[in-house]
């Protein structure tokens, strides 16, 4: 190791004479870590041998005296000689070095060291030095621990985040003071001034505000009415709540939002409980947004992809072995998403049967067997207020879907057309994917945001409309519209779908929809160079190259984002301080290996999305419960089993098998997939069952604890299953005992024909 970085030291040289020139700079001290090979440490623990390195050596001509050829060194650890040697400037070439390997040190106490490199050549002498924080090696790990607890005990995401930079930053300066200082300027500020990050927060900030404008638009709304035609029954309800959610995946927060709010009059009136209905929103936000190569994920996960893949070619001198493009790794990441994929397929699956299990069978039974429409036992509607008022299209707004499907057209059309654009080198030996692979996606992806966002605010600006109908403005209608008029009536006037204005604010409106996720977001960023500066990546790299197999890092990598996903409720979080953790290490321990290393990566971003996907204090699970107007521990009860179904199926068909190299990748997908069936057909119950039966955990737990709710529910669901009409009954008395709500949901008013096809 030692030998290895002397060569590289010597790698950058000034073209001069050696031997009649004398050292007058020693540069900069650089600290890399022996065992695990990580430079440009902050930190360093105690009993670790640090390997010591000058950059930036300076020389200065002596006026013709030649030395004797060497250049010696002396390093100190608080006054104690730690190594000393020697260089023949002969053997570099007469070239003068830059740099210089300075042997090792070794700190056996913590507290505030300095380390003293003196390099002497002849007579001249040149002295540098570096105070540095030294500690046991498990200190690095606190500030993580810190985040984990207080996200759990406080359910306050921002303030977790920052508590643990802070206690991290104290740790690496060694004080309170600095460390709140460096808390600030060293992490936060650093990671809002990267030029990438900065590509981040603009292209979200324009795709939520497109998103507002397609809703205030009614285009949105248009959309969901066009599909909610064909729903004349709850598993129509259901496939048309789950195409809206498919169909909106370039972002979670849209996907929650409109699907929640849009879908939930036309279930309520199929009988399909609020709690299901939640499921299907937040099942088909995150894990189709963060698949998908056009969506508001896409950037941020790309950028970390890219920054390891840089980290790595910076480390092995660019012979690396993986693709260096992040956009070119996140799309070969795809197929390793098992458990997104799998989810999917769950959903499709249940729809399809009508079958659920567990606390999923008991909210669907309560309300399709008693036919309640408002929602069931888990609505809250009345308590938990409308979302997205502020941004409703008009009364008397044309309800048009190609208002909504143009500009998304238009928006996956510029993404694709600026990624072959900026991947295009010129040879003219590129294909498709090649260009796509070797694509700026940070470039593509904002200025192709913006642009969709400059049409649509146009494309709305020039359609007019007058007493809720599209028109053909004349001269004076466009005068109007856009400059007044200066006549008074008291006749509705022709005006634009949305002025320049509608835009305006919507889009802001959609811009401050995402803020919090942009702190928390910002925070993450902040928290994963914490974790480098104070030694948190070296610990996992230890541990990964030291004692774990590589092949067990796709697993590893999937079941840690989960539980650190679950504590904080921040997929983006965990992606953020994770990667910087876990990335470099496996590339090192895998030897490079393509397929490892890939499903590593998916398995950092899937692994966060399940941990979110069942975390009560997740933004999309508490959005997807506003939306839907479910109770938030209803939704998170209701949900959780599948999840943890997904998962474990994940990891047996997915994960472990990928790592052991047990089976190709779509054998692992065939095998969830009739797992999926079994579980489905074997595990699930039909919601009405002609014998009521209930799945094996629910029974089990009806045994246990001899649930007369359960016991009556199981009769009426015999009952109505042979065709008995019971929805009298839930205004006397719910079946938990439990008093009937006042008021229930009035049934969707179906679109007419010409609304439908508009």
């Amino acid at each position: 190791m030692l030998q290895r970085l002397a060569l590289l030291s010597l790698l950058g040289t000034s073209a001069v004479a050696a031997f009649d020139y004398d050292i007058v700079g020693a540069g900069s001290v650089v600290l890399t870590d022996v065992d695990t090979g990580i430079s440009d440490l902050r930190t360093i623990f105690t009993d670790d041998e640090i390997a010591v390195s000058l950059d930036g050596l300076e020389w200065e001509s002596n006026g013709g005296n030649t030395t004797d050829g060497l250049l010696f060194y002396k390093t100190y650890l608080d006054g104690e000689l730690m190594s000393e040697g020697n260089m023949t400037l002969g053997d570099v070439g007469r070239e003068l070095p830059s740099g210089l390997d300075a042997g090792t040190v070794k700190a056996t106490a913590g507290g505030r060291h300095t380390i003293e490199v003196i390099v002497t050549s002849g007579e001249a002498e040149a002295v540098t030095d570096r105070e540095v924080e030294s500690y046991a090696a498990g200190v690095s790990i606190l500030p993580l621990l810190v985040i984990l607890v207080l996200s759990v005990t406080t359910n306050m995401v921002e303030l977790s985040l920052f508590s643990g930079i802070f206690v991290g930053a104290c740790i690496v300066a060694g004080e309170i003071n600095q460390g709140f200082k460096d808390t600030v300027e060293d992490f936060i500020l650093n990671a809002l001034a990267d030029v990438g990050h900065g590509y981040v927060f603009l292209f979200t900030f324009f795709l939520s505000g497109l998103v507002a404008m397609l809703e205030r638009s009614g285009g949105m709304l248009g959309f969901t009415r066009y599909i909610s035609q064909y729903a004349t029954d709850a598993r129509r309800g259901q496939v048309a709540a789950f195409v809206v959610g498919v169909v909106i995946f370039f972002d979670d927060y849209a996907n929650t939002l409109l699907a929640g709010q849009s879908m939930r009059p036309l279930v309520d009136s199929l009988f399909v409980s609020r709690e299901k209905l939640a499921f299907f929103v937040d099942a088909t936000a995150a894990p189709i947004a963060s698949i998908s190569p056009v969506s508001s994920w896409v950037g941020y996960e790309v950028g970390l992809i890219q920054d390891e893949i840089d980290a790595i070619s910076e480390r092995f001198g660019g012979d690396i072995t993986i693709d260096g493009s992040g956009m070119a790794l996140f799309l070969a990441s795809i197929k390793y998403r098992y458990y997104p994929i799998f989810m999917l397929l769950l959903i499709i699956g249940l729809i399809a049967t009508q079958r659920d299990f567990g606390t999923m069978l008991i909210a669907e039974r309560k309300t399709e067997v008693y036919k309640r429409t408002d929602g069931g036992d888990g609505g809250t509607s009345g308590a938990a207020g409308s979302m997205g008022d502020e941004n409703a299209p008009r009364q008397d707004q044309p309800l048009k879907t190609y208002n909504f499907a143009l500009p998304i057209i238009v928006l996956v059309f510029l993404i694709f057309y600026t990624l072959v654009q900026t991947g295009d080198d010129g040879s003219g030996e590129q294909d498709f994917m090649d260009k796509i692979e070797s694509s700026d996606s940070y470039q593509a992806l904002l200025w192709s945001t913006i642009g969709t966002a400059l049409v649509t605010l146009i494309f709305y600006l020039v359609q007019f409309t007058k007493d809720g109908s599209l028109i053909v403005p004349s001269g004076s209608d466009i005068k109007d519209a856009f400059f007044g008029s200066s006549e008074e009536s008291d006749e509705p006037k022709a005006r634009s779908i949305l002025s320049v204005r509608d835009s305006l604010e919507s889009f802001i409106i959609g811009m401050g929809r995402v803020f919090p996720a942009c702190i928390i977001l910002t925070l993450a960023w902040a928290s994963g160079s914490l974790m480098k500066a104070v030694g948190c990546d070296r610990l996992f790299a230890a541990w990964i190259v030291g004692g774990v197999d590589p092949s067990d890092l796709p697993t590893l990598s999937f079941l840690i984002s989960l539980f650190m996903a679950l504590a904080t409720g921040t997929s983006w979080g965990t992606m953020g301080i994770l990667f910087p953790l876990i990335m470099v290490p496996t590339y090192i321990a895998s030897n490079g290996d393509e397929e490892i290393f890939t499903a590593t990566v998916a398995g950092v971003l899937s692994g966060s999305v399940a941990g979110d996907h069942m975390s009560p204090i997740s933004d999309t699970t508490v959005l997807s419960s506003l939306a839907t107007e479910c109770g938030l521990m209803e939704h998170v009860g209701t949900q959780a089993p599948y999840v943890l179904v997904v998962v474990i199926i994940s990891i047996l068909f997915g994960t472990l098998p990928i790592g052991k190299g047990a089976w190709p990748n779509f054998v692992g997908v065939i095998l969830g997939i009739l797992v999926l069936v079994a579980f489905i057909f074997g595990i699930c119950k039909p919601v009405l069952s002609p014998t009521g039966a209930w799945d094996p955990i629910t029974l089990l737990f009806q045994k246990i604890a001899k649930t007369e709710g359960l016991e009556k529910l199981q009769k009426d669901t015999i009952r109505a299953a042979s065709g008995e009409d019971l929805s009298k009954e839930v205004e006397a008395k719910k079946v938990d005992v439990e008093e009937t709500p006042e008021q229930s949901q009035p049934i969707m008013e179906k679109p007419s024909a010409e609304e439908a096809a508009a």
